[in-house]
């Protein structure tokens, strides 16, 4: 292990990434993530200032360079902080298990499962429920058994404008179009106040969910104990949360049940891990948010595989912010993943993916793809939603 890094490159890139690699002095390469979505220029500033702990140093010391960047900076923490961090992290762990020849969860101590299921998304965006109902068949029929779709338009502090009826129509509408055998998960988005995620709660439990995501923004995590007891439906949340400290209090209040770490956000794969480790300790489960590139799945199957609390990954093949700025014919969610490893993205008849059997993250990345995208760069923003009596909803 005398390898030392050399270089860290960084890319914006459509649809609404920014990757990374990190580059050897003995020619090895790892891949990374710092993407903050509709934010990229903030979060790449970071990875080049938090280069500066880590140009030099030695591959073999990983989490010592990690929590040193991290403790060193007097204020650390935050998206931005934490994106860049995870992804140098994450092409660290990636070099890592190359140097060894072994896959990353080999290096976390070994996977306790052989394959993990995985959920895909549908129901767009404020779509009719026919729409819904018509994009969730399409998915079941490309091979998922698990899906996640938004629970509710923008809402009101107390909403008057039929948001209640008009997501209870859509999620009946995509339960008929499944059947029962496939799991749904609502995803609110926090785009509801405690008040009308109380009534979304129960009203949405018809259609028997598998869990409810963010009920709430982050901002009123407290209220999250009271809505947990209301309901038989696991709560979920964390993907606009940052450190395990957080995650940690939310367990404490018993406040939830699924804990949805972003792996980019909060730091990488070992930050990851440790939050897989609260939740098994605690009897929870661990199912992490994952809206993004091959890149950040790869890691976040990685941090979960050695984990009994790891039971299911979001996968955002086809999601529709992931084809902003699709270029060619094939799948835009690949397009930056060697073509000889498409198939390691092929789901069995129970919706399951297999552990990949690679060293490092296990999947090669087209850096020169990579480069001629990150010339046209990304213009991805969050979208604006207004409620009829002109105020700015939380998309």
């Amino acid at each position: 292990m005398s390898e030392r890094i050399e270089r860290i490159e960084t890319a914006q890139v459509a649809p609404r990434w920014g990757l990374l690699r990190v580059r050897t002095s003995g020619g090895l390469e790892g891949f990374g993530e710092f993407t903050v979505e509709g934010q990229l220029d903030s979060s790449e500033a970071l990875v080049h200032e938090l280069g500066e702990y880590f140009i030099g140093q030695p591959v073999r010391n990983l989490k010592r360079l990690v929590r040193r960047a991290f403790d060193q900076s007097f204020y650390h923490g935050g998206v931005h902080f934490m994106s860049a961090l995870g992804g140098i992290e994450t092409a660290l762990w990636d070099i890592a298990g190359k140097v060894a020849g072994k896959p990353v969860y080999e290096l976390l101590g070994g996977a306790v499962r052989d394959r993990i299921k995985v959920y895909r998304w549908a129901g767009g965006n404020n779509n009719s429920a026919a729409a819904a109902a018509e994009e969730a068949a399409r998915v079941v029929a490309e091979g998922a058994r698990a899906l996640k779709m938004n629970a509710c338009p923008p809402l009101a502090a107390i909403d008057t404008y039929g948001g209640i009826r008009a997501a209870v129509a859509r999620a009946r509408a995509v339960r008929d179009a499944v059947g029962e055998e496939v799991d749904i998960g609502f995803d609110f988005h926090g785009r509801a106040n405690v008040p009308m995620a109380r009534r979304l709660a129960k009203e949405l439990e018809c259609v028997n969910p598998l869990f409810y995501e963010e009920p709430v923004r982050p901002d009123y995590n407290r209220w999250l104990p009271e809505i947990a007891a209301i309901t038989h439906v696991p709560i979920a949340t964390g993907e606009r949360m940052t450190t395990v400290a957080e995650f940690s209090d939310v367990v404490a209040a018993k406040g939830a049940h699924i804990l949805q770490p972003d792996l980019v956000h909060v730091g990488g794969i070992g930050f990851t891990a440790e939050i897989a480790a609260l939740a098994e300790v605690n009897g929870l489960a661990i199912a992490p948010h994952c809206p993004l590139s091959p890149i950040a799945f790869m890691a976040c199957l990685h941090a979960v595989a050695p984990s009994r609390a790891g039971w299911i990954l979001e996968w955002s093949k086809g999601i529709h912010y992931n084809v902003h700025g699709a270029k060619g014919e094939g799948d835009p969610w690949l397009r930056y993943v060697d073509e000889g490893d498409w198939a390691l993205f092929n789901v069995d008849e129970g919706g399951h993916l297999a552990l990949p059997p690679g060293p490092g993250l296990g999947v090669r990345i087209h850096w020169a793809e990579v480069e001629r995208a990150a010339q046209e760069g990304t213009t991805w923003r969050d979208q604006a939603m207004d409620l009829p009596d002109g105020l700015r909803a939380n998309w």
